[in-house]
């Protein structure tokens, strides 16, 4: 803009009526909805007074930034000339600066965020583990995002909205001050099948199981939203069950499983079901596993490590030392029997 500054007039001799309509009418032609009637009537505008076209030149000098950006873009352009249109209004009924604000500043603001597919806040990714692999991304508003054995998320990070589609699988998230953020600390929510998770400032794992959400709270809170009931909150240390259509939160006060283990490479049992150690341990390994209804119900407490190619396997030797049990491998297969 600087080669055409000595050529236009000083932005405190635009009048404020002028600068309010050439930003509607640059809300309307960036729309991807303007009609030739619009274009005309433009161009009309335009020709009506040197103040018009003055006005006009100071985003004219930008065209070319303007038409880089995507045109899948174009909606959230509006919406943010819009947006910096209302805060100017309100901050010239407050404080009655407004003709101090010129509109080649609202435009310069406005489209140097937009550049590099919508700034630096902007994030489209998608991220999967395969069986029995962990891996830790940091994402661009500073969360750590941690996924869990065979686990798949969508990120969709936009100008005022953080979301994290949980597909399948378990995550652990440490969210992020979001200092890029352009009004403020975006809201962060992380979707599941039943339920959509709103984070404040937090630590927290969830599980997505196949008819079910599992949450659990290190820090901070969690509000979690679900179409027929109210949002109920999570803080520290609870952990909370999601279950059916319409999903009904229901805390948890007895866990047979420590829900934050799997991040140092272990299972921590306590008191739990065969049956349901055996379920969680082929999260980690595919294997095929059978058992009569009598094994399943023994009990079992341990510790049982993650961080090896045979971790399932592993594990259940492991325990047929201690429970009266037979582990046998038949072709690709693992038996258990009661001795």
């Amino acid at each position: 803009m600087s080669a055409l500054a000595h050529s236009l007039p000083d932005k405190k001799e635009i009048p404020p009526e002028v600068m309010e309509a050439l930003i509607t009418w640059s809300v309307k032609l960036s729309s991807g909805t303007a009609s030739a009637e619009d274009e005309h009537n433009f161009q009309q505008w335009r020709a009506q007074d040197p103040m018009h076209e003055a006005a006009w030149q100071t985003l004219h000098a930008m065209e070319q930034t303007l038409n880089a950006v995507p045109a899948t873009s174009k909606a959230l352009l509006t919406q943010t000339i819009a947006l910096v249109d209302q805060q100017s209004q309100r901050a010239a009924k407050r404080q009655g600066a407004f003709k101090q604000l010129g509109i080649g500043a609202i435009a310069l603001v406005t489209l140097s965020l937009l550049v590099n597919q919508l700034g630096p806040w902007h994030q489209e990714s998608h991220f999967a583990t395969p069986v029995g692999q962990r891996a830790t991304y940091t994402l661009s508003d500073g969360t750590t995002l941690t996924l869990n054995t065979d686990t798949s998320v969508d990120i969709h990070y936009a100008l005022l909205k953080r979301e994290i589609v949980l597909n399948n699988g378990e995550i652990y998230l440490e969210t992020g001050k979001d200092t890029q953020a352009l009004f403020g600390r975006r809201a962060f929510w992380v979707n599941t099948k039943q339920a959509s998770l709103e984070a404040i400032g937090t630590r927290f794992s969830v599980y997505q199981q196949q008819a079910s959400t599992r949450l659990h709270m290190s820090e901070g809170i969690v509000a979690m939203h679900t179409e027929a009931h109210p949002p109920v909150r999570a803080y520290a240390n609870e952990s909370y069950s999601l279950q059916g259509s319409p999903a009904l939160p229901l805390k948890e006060t007895l866990q047979a499983q420590d829900p934050m283990a799997w991040l140092d490479g272990v299972i921590v049992a306590k008191q739990m079901r065969l049956d349901a150690l055996v379920s969680e341990l082929l999260r980690y390994q595919a294997l095929p596993v059978t058992y009569d209804a009598e094994v399943a119900k023994l009990i079992v407490s341990g510790v049982f490590q993650l961080n090896r190619a045979d971790p399932a396997e592993h594990a259940l030797q492991t325990i047929a030392q201690t429970l009266p049990i037979r582990v046998t491998r038949q072709a690709d297969s693992i038996v258990i029997r009661k001795k």
